[in-house]
């Protein structure tokens, strides 16, 4: 909530600037010719809130589950998912398609980490971080409304595939360093998001917010027993991108 509302923030102040300039007059249109190049490029910069869609076994199952595969922190009572903030930068690739649609590849580099949660009867808390630096390649559509002197409102869809550079899908465990869970390394992902274009004097800037869903079970078994896997039925990525992108 806290990131939807930062976004609209921004398209507030943005929305009170025109609104503010066209009281005074018309609006100087800069970049006129800016939406007829056939193709465009910039650069992006952002923060992000990486997280998991985590679903867990029937609380029937976990009782049967904890009755055969005995801790020596108790019995487990569920496992959550904590989120975290990290940041992104990334290049923009703008082919124009119509007056109104885009196609857009935004090669990105995201740094950030999730952390898995695990809570036992005995009052014993384990978490399992999990650091994540992805290499992104999304590819989307973006249909854009008609220009109103210099800002314009957009919609982007598309997909995404996704690797994990510091996944531990193939780490070794190191003293002090217990993987419980594993992750996939790879993954793809659909993506929904809105922004604003404002037009300046030499260049095109925008604010933009997206979601991001996984669509692979990311979950793998680790080396502290399947108590820390069997739990969890499905393991999904879920991240949500706030960018300010150069043009």
């Amino acid at each position: 909530m806290r990131l939807f509302f930062i976004f609209f923030l921004s398209l507030m102040l943005a929305s009170g600037t025109t609104a503010h300039a066209q009281r005074r007059g018309a609006l100087p249109l800069n970049l006129p010719h800016y939406d007829y190049m056939p193709y465009n490029f910039g650069f992006v910069l952002g923060f992000n809130r990486m997280d998991f869609s985590l679903h867990t076994i029937e609380t029937d199952s976990l009782k049967i589950l904890n009755q055969q595969l005995q801790n020596p922190h108790g019995n487990l009572l569920g496992v959550l998912a904590r989120p975290d903030f990290g940041f992104h930068i990334g290049i923009v690739s703008n082919l124009r398609l119509t007056n109104l649609l885009d196609l857009r590849f935004v090669p990105t580099l995201s740094f950030g980490e999730r952390t898995l949660e695990y809570r036992f009867s005995s009052g014993a808390t384990i978490n399992q971080p999990l650091e994540a630096t992805f290499i992104e390649f999304p590819l989307h559509l973006k249909y854009k409304s008609r220009r109103i002197q210099n800002t314009r409102a957009y919609i982007i869809a598309g997909m995404k595939f996704s690797t994990d550079l510091s996944s531990n899908q193939f780490r070794d465990e190191a003293d002090g360093e217990l993987i419980y869970v594993r992750t996939h390394r790879n993954d793809w992902h659909y993506e929904l998001g809105v922004g604003i274009d404002q037009y300046f004097h030499f260049f095109k800037f925008s604010v933009e917010i997206k979601a991001s869903f996984g669509l692979g079970r990311l979950q793998l078994p680790g080396e502290q027993g399947p108590i820390f896997t069997d739990p969890i039925s499905r393991l999904n990525s879920k991240n949500v991108m706030v960018s300010f992108i150069f043009e």
